[in-house]
């Protein structure tokens, strides 16, 4: 075995952990990514830094909690800084090649400059993306923003003809509970990251250690897996989904606006009023089989990949599976991630193999800011100071994390001893909920005990936790910032208000 090992990073985009047959999918099978779990070692309990991309990525790249780094949110704030250690920049220093493959989002989109009937000019965020240090970049930055602004594959899309109608579809036209994409199946974005993935692979050496990240943009909506992956969902197996009659006219939960209306997360926009209450079960099959094909053809690519990538390095790779967040995928009545903290969304699937070490299953809680520090380990490279993460064999030695917190603008989590606090601000109204779980007992956060008498000491415990944190880190100050006083594309480099809170 060589000294330094190549590694391939596998992500993919707001994917329900449940969307895997060895997590418990039943509808679809996913015989590439199960087959890795078998060889791996599985984290059963690995939650998100985030639940939404930007954060969740840039935590990925550098090891540091969104309030640490100021990638507090997709919409306004820091774009990751050019000045921190990334996965890139760090593994370039200790010999490492480097390829990105897919989605980025490591800045800001400027959504409310998009259109539905044009794609703008992407190319400063291409240069952008360059300089975090990766060698080879083939950029599909989401599918929506892919159809918004021009990246690689949007202009590939362009040249076959295929981006107006693709477009159209997806943002004029819009059809309730996803479309089949409109042109040949080895064309749908995640496709197209699959094969530039595979044809780089084709340029890689023996030995020269590489690092590969090759990151999926779907199952994120637009959802919009070709017709033909349709016939390998069987919707007549799948797991129910997790519903209450009457969930939400306890009007102290946030996502009562998502059902009633008028909206929180991104499927309420498909609905009449924003209300998904609108939403028949015909429409709860639909959407859930698009979006289990989208996984069947994402999981046809790994095992592509992770097949081209040990005929090259053999037993010097290291396989790393995982997504940047979930998705509510009909669970509460909902679907989407924006304004939400449940387990559907924060928690993730996290599968590493390693050449020689036995599989194995891990249930103790670990979180994604673990990833970054765990590569740089494989590679033999020191830690920055400023990572919040730990190698992910440390924090299993040591029982698992003591907490777990999700954050991004507006919303945290916090994750301790079986409960689970959430302060939520609604941005319509200015509201902020504040919810509480017992999780050992209602996994499937049915019941806010917020305001049980029986649960004030637990729910004090959980606040103290957060005010060590809001004292030691800023993280109220930076996940409750107000950026109504400038428009949120304009960054003066104090991000989502960690800077400014620290000088003031």
């Amino acid at each position: 075995m060589k000294e330094k090992q190549s590694i391939l990073l596998i992500t993919t985009d707001e994917q329900h952990i449940k969307t895997i047959s060895s997590f418990g999918a039943a509808a679809i099978r996913t015989p590439n990514i199960d087959r890795l779990a078998e060889q791996a070692t599985v984290y059963t309990n690995a939650y998100s830094a985030s639940p939404v991309c930007l954060p969740a990525r840039c935590t990925l790249m550098t090891g540091m909690y969104p309030h640490n780094s100021g990638c507090m949110s997709n919409i306004y704030g820091s774009s990751l800084s050019l000045s921190y250690p990334n996965l890139f920049t760090t593994l370039k220093e200790a010999g490492y090649q480097s390829a990105m493959h897919g989605k980025c989002h490591f800045i800001p989109v400027p959504y409310p400059a998009t259109r539905p009937d044009k794609t703008q000019e992407y190319e400063h965020f291409a240069a952008y993306y360059r300089q975090l240090g990766m060698d080879k970049l083939d950029l599909q930055d989401d599918k929506n923003n892919s159809l918004w602004y021009y990246d690689d594959y949007s202009k590939d899309l362009e040249k076959q003809g295929m981006l107006t109608e693709y477009r159209n579809i997806a943002h004029m036209e819009k059809p309730k509970g996803g479309f089949g994409f409109p042109g040949p199946a080895d064309m749908h974005p995640d496709a197209w990251v699959g094969k530039k993935a595979l044809e780089h692979l084709d340029t890689a050496q023996a030995d020269i250690p590489r690092f590969t990240w090759v990151s999926f943009s779907g199952p994120h909506y637009p959802i919009d897996a070709p017709d033909e992956y349709m016939k390998r969902v069987n919707m007549d197996l799948d797991i129910p989904r997790i519903t209450q009659e009457d969930e939400w006219e306890d009007r102290t939960k946030l996502h009562c606006n998502g059902y009633f209306g008028p909206g929180t997360t991104e499927g309420s926009g498909e609905a009449a009023g924003g209300a998904q209450k609108e939403f028949d079960e015909a429409y709860w099959r639909r959407w859930r089989q698009r979006y289990y094909a989208n996984v069947c053809l994402i999981d046809d690519y790994v095992g592509a990949i992770i097949e081209k990538a040990r005929s090259v390095w053999g037993d010097d790779l290291i396989v790393i599976f995982t997504a940047d967040h979930g998705d509510l995928m009909g669970n509460h009545n909902l679907w989407g991630k924006n304004h939400s903290l449940h387990e559907d969304v924060i928690r993730i699937p996290l599968l590493i193999w390693e050449p020689g070490k036995p599989a194995a299953s891990k249930e103790e809680h670990v979180s994604s800011v673990d990833i970054f520090p765990t590569i740089l380990t494989y590679a033999g490279c020191a830690i920055p100071d400023n990572c919040d993460g730990r190698p992910l064999d440390e924090v299993v030695r040591d029982g698992g994390r003591d907490y777990i917190i999700s954050l991004c603008d507006n919303r945290v989590a916090l994750l301790q001893d079986g409960m689970k606090l959430c302060i939520n601000k609604y941005e319509r109204t200015g509201k902020i909920y504040y919810e509480l779980y017992d999780l050992k007992k209602d996994p499937h956060e049915f019941e806010n005990l917020y305001a049980d008498p029986a649960y004030v000491e637990k729910r004090k415990q959980l606040e103290s936790t957060m005010q060590k944190l809001e004292k030691e880190e800023v993280l109220m100050s930076s996940v409750f910032y107000n950026g109504s006083d400038h428009p949120y594309w304009l960054n003066f480099g104090d991000g989502a208000g960690l800077k400014r809170a620290l000088r003031n």
